[in-house]
């Protein structure tokens, strides 16, 4: 299951870079459903709920660091260049 350990923090960092919360959520709760129903056939309960609240966990880890990578690099766009020293005198 490390594919989708992998999966999950690649789609919580492109949700941090273009999307916002309610996409997170709804894709927690996909994450979830798709997390339980493939591991239950293998797993306790306990173990399949454990597994799939890690992947959450990683999602939104994964949707953190998008969202700074955002704002860092709307941080970046939008400086002014004539506020920008060149160090020459």
């Amino acid at each position: 299951m490390l594919w989708l350990s992998i999966a999950a923090a690649g789609a919580g960092i492109l949700l941090g870079l273009w999307l916002r919360v309610p996409a997170v959520l709804a894709a927690a709760a996909a994450l979830v459903v798709i997390t339980v129903l493939t591991t239950i056939e293998r797993r306790s309960v306990l173990e399949a709920v454990t597994y799939a609240f890690m992947l959450v966990i990683i999602l939104q880890f994964g949707y953190l660091v998008g969202l700074l990578l955002s704002s860092a690099w709307t941080r970046v766009a939008s400086r002014d260049p004539s506020h920008v020293s060149t160090c020459r005198r």
